[in-house]
């Protein structure tokens, strides 16, 4: 098993790096570390690494990949034997802020970047005069979707040492959501099936401390005119239990603010929370709020990091 400590950080591809600015920076609140060249890298206000968002300026929009740290430099040596041996392709990679790490594919084709260490450029924690529009805490989780649920989730369980927290039942009484976590939250990464061939992505989430930051973010976006871009929520999960709200960017790539969900204090005696289907009402929205069809059935592209191009969807 690969001794992964964390998600750190995810790769958004975006049409406008000044557009996102506006949205991510400017409304939202992210913190800027630097922009260089085609690429834009934030944080949150706790983070003190050099970015745990990077906004990569390209033709269409959707997925470049997801990045994970390790516990210590000779996992990535651990990585490469298991990848050889398990013919997995990957490549070493190179990213600002970071020395080297190896990018590879899952099973079923999501983009990952492992990596030891990464520069530290000091966080805003206290800070406050310096904190804007909802004071995006630290990178929660992100939410896939593939078409093999169960090879997926085995391959994240016993290579990458990640347990099942919650996961839905479908009417025929088989997995079709699977929520897993590393370091103890109620999850870092959610997975969907689909009958699709090619992989996915919904999501990247940001913590926030309080129910009002969530409010706050429906506010800002309908006061600056952009209510298109609130697609769910303020709401409550019953699944992980958090408060939420989902917007969409300029290029309808999805973000997530979520708050107040529970920590596994002891994983060894944890109970994964089943949801059946005839719950599946209160499962996503614990108040009974209906799902706008764009967040079920709308998600962004994953890019091939071997061709840099995107996966048909």
């Amino acid at each position: 098993m690969i001794d992964v400590s964390r998600i750190s950080h995810v790769v958004v591809r975006v049409g406008d790096l000044d557009k996102a600015y506006k949205f991510y920076i400017e409304l939202l609140g992210l913190v800027e570390t630097e922009k260089d060249g085609g690429y834009l890298y934030l944080r949150g206000i706790e983070e003190g690494q050099h970015h745990s968002l990077v906004l990569k300026k390209a033709e269409s929009p959707g997925l470049s990949y997801i990045g994970l740290r390790v516990k210590r430099p000779e996992e990535l040596d651990k990585a490469k034997d298991f990848f050889s041996s398990s013919n997995i392709k990957f490549v070493k990679h190179r990213e600002k802020g970071v020395d080297e790490g190896l990018l590879f594919e899952t099973p079923q084709g999501i983009p990952i970047y492992l990596y030891y260490d990464m520069e530290y450029v000091g966080d805003l924690r206290m800070k406050f005069f310096m904190h804007r529009g909802v004071s995006p805490v630290r990178l929660a989780h992100v939410n896939l979707i593939v078409k093999d649920l169960e090879s997926e989730v085995k391959f994240m369980k016993e290579a990458l040492g990640y347990y099942e927290t919650e996961w839905f039942l479908d009417q025929n009484g088989e997995r079709s959501v699977i929520w897993l976590t590393r370091r103890g939250d109620s999850h870092e990464i959610a997975i969907s099936k689909t009958p699709r061939n090619f992989p996915g992505f919904h999501h990247e989430t940001y913590y926030v401390h309080d129910v009002r930051d969530v409010i706050k973010a429906a506010d800002i976006l309908a006061s600056a005119g952009l209510w298109d871009s609130i697609e769910r929520g303020p709401g409550r999960h019953g699944v992980t239990e958090g408060y939420y709200i989902y917007l969409r960017d300029f290029d309808k790539n999805r973000i997530e603010f979520f708050t107040q969900d529970y920590v596994v204090l002891d994983p060894d005696k944890w109970k994964p929370v089943v949801w059946t289907h005839d719950q599946a009402k209160y499962r996503s929205d614990f108040w009974g709020r209906p799902i706008p069809e764009s967040w079920l059935n709308e998600w962004v592209p994953v890019e091939d990091i071997f061709t840099k191009e995107l996966k048909r969807w």
